[in-house]
């Protein structure tokens, strides 16, 4: 007799063939754009107004008025509930998550109701105070003010659409009862086309989540690696084309910026990689994406739009650094986790991954690679970071954060000033594009998204197994009284 666990290894493997495009040709050698490496760096649970609420704000210096203001509480009325994090503090309490929390704080996309899902945590912002290191890179470098998490729920679902367009949950889950078939991420893509990759976790024999939600991805074993093998890979020329740098699980607690935790440790992360890779060979061909995975129940001001016919999640920060990032920018493309899919098959020569990714616009308008600046050249060479800021560079990604979740004031430190004076730029600071891969090409490489329930998880054989252990449990019940009365 078969087994059940035969049965679902059986049908595992029939669920994760690829359902894609026979041709699957690409051209790797050259890249539409001079990037040639990218590296994505997404955090935890912030909105846009709660991070960039009031940037670039900062009452103790009067040459912020020269940088654009993006769409925040500093543009727009401010909510008469919202409340700046005192300074001295670097985090607030946890708002409250969940699907339906969520979406009781969107209220249909009146976004006037998180007090009543989120609770009043969730209506705290940060300041300069707090932020200013991330206010320093956003204001060096790009900006977006109209990037969305994709989908309007919790961290698995969103980061889920960041690997593949889609996700199998609505929502969190603890352990995996369903799986995402490893062929219908960007994984596989990559693999198929010889774009390298890795995913690099702080020690992935602690934990490599979310990727123990995607069936099959023991295959790219090979592909995740240590936070060491990533600093390793910049410093001797080893550096894949993709890098996927995770600030959760893989026992990194407290660098993630989830609240409660303090925000300062992320910021000294983002820090820390952008020096590392301004340092490298790669610097002059690369691109460093900061983004968030989801709002986590913060309040922020702008309905999230319908793509597609698909309802995008809450508003969240994105920077673009790199040396054809343009300086100051602010963008107000409307963009998602599956822009960052789309710029990967865009710049590599790839098929839209699915067509939820064909559908979203392209980060392009951030990109300066047509301007000449004064110098003759279309790149700005390596920040220089003033000694304010460099005081807290750590000296490895192994820093502990339990050492610095407080710190003085940090308004000295923003803003730096500008690498090329703002007057002298040859381009626009703000703008937005329209350019998806769709209008290229109507070829995708996953033409139907799926989900896989193992079959011991699936509603109709629990229903028999607990059907059967009641039986089982009534059959010896029976057995022993029989027994007794022989005796």
């Amino acid at each position: 007799m078969i087994s059940i666990k035969l049965i679902s290894v059986f049908v595992l493997a029939l669920m994760i063939l690829p359902m894609v495009s026979e041709n699957t040709a690409s051209n790797t050698d050259t890249t539409k754009t001079p990037i040639k490496h990218l590296i994505i760096l997404m955090m935890e649970n912030h909105s846009f107004d709660n991070l960039f609420g009031v940037y670039p704000n900062n009452p103790a210096n009067n040459t912020t008025g020269q940088i654009i203001v993006p769409i925040n509480l500093l543009s727009h009325p401010v909510n008469q509930n919202l409340t700046a994090v005192q300074n001295g503090s670097f985090q607030t309490s946890n708002p409250t998550e969940g699907y339906s929390n969520y979406h009781v704080d969107w209220n249909n996309g009146k976004m006037n109701n998180f007090l009543n899902g989120s609770g009043p945590s969730s209506m705290y912002y940060f300041t300069v105070n707090q932020m200013a290191i991330e206010w320093d890179l956003a204001q060096q470098f790009s900006l977006a003010d109209m990037y969305f998490s994709s989908t309007l729920s919790e961290t698995l679902p969103n980061r889920l659409y960041s690997l593949a367009g889609y996700s199998q949950v609505k929502q969190d889950q603890i352990f995996p009862t369903s799986y995402l078939p490893v062929s219908q991420t960007i994984f596989s893509e990559m693999s198929s086309h010889n774009v390298s990759w890795n995913y690099y976790f702080r020690n992935p024999s602690l934990g490599n989540y979310p990727l123990d939600f995607i069936s099959g991805i023991n295959k790219f074993s090979g592909n995740i690696a240590p936070w060491s093998s990533f600093t390793n890979s910049l410093q001797n020329g080893t550096l894949p084309d993709v890098s996927f740098v995770s600030m959760v699980s893989g026992g990194a607690y407290g660098y993630s910026q989830h609240p409660p935790d303090s925000v300062l440790p992320g910021q000294l992360m983002m820090l820390y990689i952008t020096e590392q890779l301004m340092k490298s060979r790669y610097w002059n061909n690369s691109a460093l994406i900061v983004t968030y995975d989801e709002g986590g129940g913060y309040y922020d001001q702008v309905a999230p739009p319908v793509t597609g016919g698909h309802q995008l999640g809450f508003r969240v920060p994105f920077i673009l650094i790199s040396p054809y990032a343009k300086e100051g920018y602010v963008s107000n493309t409307v963009m998602n986790h599956g822009s960052i899919l789309a710029f990967i098959d865009y710049n590599w020569n790839l098929p839209a991954l699915n067509y939820f990714v064909s559908k979203a616009n392209l980060p392009l308008d951030l990109f300066n690679f047509n301007h000449t600046y004064s110098s003759g050249n279309v790149t700005r060479p390596p920040i220089t970071f003033p000694d304010q800021v460099n005081r807290f560079l750590p000296t490895s990604m192994y820093f502990s954060p339990l050492d610095i979740n407080s710190a003085p004031n940090l308004s000295s430190v923003f803003p730096l000033v500008p690498q090329i004076p703002y007057n002298s730029l040859p381009y626009n600071r703000t703008g937005s594009s329209d350019v998806n891969l769709s209008q290229f090409s109507s070829q995708v490489y996953v033409s139907s998204n799926f989900g896989y329930t193992p079959l011991y998880f699936q509603d109709h054989f629990l229903e028999g197994v607990s059907a059967a252990l009641i039986l089982a449990v009534i059959g010896i019940a029976y057995l022993q009284l029989r027994r007794k009365k022989k005796i």
